[in-house]
């Protein structure tokens, strides 16, 4: 059964209308800036406009009917009273959809977030040669870097050799040096590097619509002590973590292991993020490694592990690995090196 069929008989409902960008990519495997996805119960439909149209036509038409209309013009597709909506669409596509089909909507956001968590085997591939092509590029990056070079100019140069490499970048690439370190999500800027930094790089690729997602602290010069303590503690963390995930556990116990562990080491207001989130389609997707997700990890999931701490006004340490859950543990999907690198 396709993947569409799937989610209609989950849902249990008449007509499902798909919107958000990253469902219809999922549903159909192809990419537009304008498309939307009808469910009935005897067709699959794709609607678009004439800029993607021909391209859709000959990519789904084995799959869907693709039409070049919108939603407005396609009253007649959406058939009975129970219709499916995600909760996640802009005010103006809810009403859109309530003037053809009345306000007694239902959420079928769970359906299709459950499809999502669990990955096949084709988007493990998908994400993992993401993971390749990242890994390469920061394995470049290492060669450029010296004293003098911008958080801009390394962060272009990195996603330079993800495009020439066939991929996307996943996210704005974060680079930072220094002090900068310590902000977790830090912009890169015109900082130039010097001796003693810290450089964290949080990068990741996007190949045939699947993300990864990798982080690396690498030191610069002569550290200090504290610099080279503070990088054990954190890859402590993230190795306990990656021993002790599997399958069964929910998402709050996941990232308890490294929170528990910094707070024994009395560093847990240094830790200011959650563990680690799912990887798919959307760089954030499913269940979280997070003190308030209930959810559980199942087999292929595809998660991040990535403790931090980060002092301000001194540096941050960051160490971000992707894992697929299996019953009994985890494969991690990078393979970087990740005891401390001193350029």
């Amino acid at each position: 059964m396709d993947i569409c069929r799937r989610l209609y008989e989950m849902a249990g409902l008449d007509t499902l209308v798909i919107m958000t960008p990253s469902n219809t990519r999922y549903l159909s495997g192809y990419s537009s800036t304008n498309c939307q996805i009808i469910l009935n119960r005897n067709n699959s439909y794709f609607l678009t406009d004439m800029r993607y149209y021909l391209e859709a036509r000959e990519y789904l038409g084995n799959t869907f009917e693709v039409l070049c209309q919108d939603i407005m013009s396609s009253k007649s597709l959406i058939e009975g009273d129970k219709i499916g909506i995600e909760n996640d669409i802009s005010y103006g596509q809810y009403k859109t959809i309530a003037q053809i089909a009345g306000d007694n909507l239902t959420d079928i956001t769970t359906y299709i977030t459950a499809l999502r968590n669990i990955k096949t085997e084709f988007e493990i591939a998908s994400i993992k040669k993401a993971q390749s092509v990242t890994e390469l590029a920061y394995n470049q990056a290492l060669k450029i870097i010296k004293e003098g070079v911008s958080e801009v100019e390394l962060a272009a140069y990195i996603e330079y050799v993800m495009k020439k490499n066939g991929c996307q970048i996943a996210f704005d690439s974060i680079v930072a040096f220094g002090d900068h370190t310590a902000i977790p999500h830090a912009h890169p800027g015109q900082r130039k590097l010097k001796s003693g930094d810290f450089i964290t790089m949080d990068i990741g690729a996007k190949y045939d619509g699947y993300c990864s997602d990798m982080t690396r602290t690498v030191g610069y010069g002569q550290l200090s002590a504290k610099q080279a303590q503070i990088y054990e503690c954190v890859l402590e963390a993230q190795k306990l973590a990656i021993d002790n995930l599997k399958a069964g556990m929910t998402g709050r116990e996941g990232d308890s292991i490294a929170r528990d562990y910094f707070k024994k080491n009395s560093l847990e207001q240094y830790f200011t993020h959650s563990l680690g989130h799912g990887v798919g389609i959307d760089i954030h997707e499913g269940v979280g490694l997070t003190p308030r997700e209930d959810g559980f990890l199942q087999p292929n999931m595809v998660v991040t592990v990535e403790p931090g701490l980060y002092i301000d006004g001194e540096f941050g340490v960051r160490i971000e690995d992707m894992v697929q859950i299996t019953q009994s543990g985890v494969i991690d999907l990078t393979n970087t090196d990740k005891q401390l690198t001193i350029l």
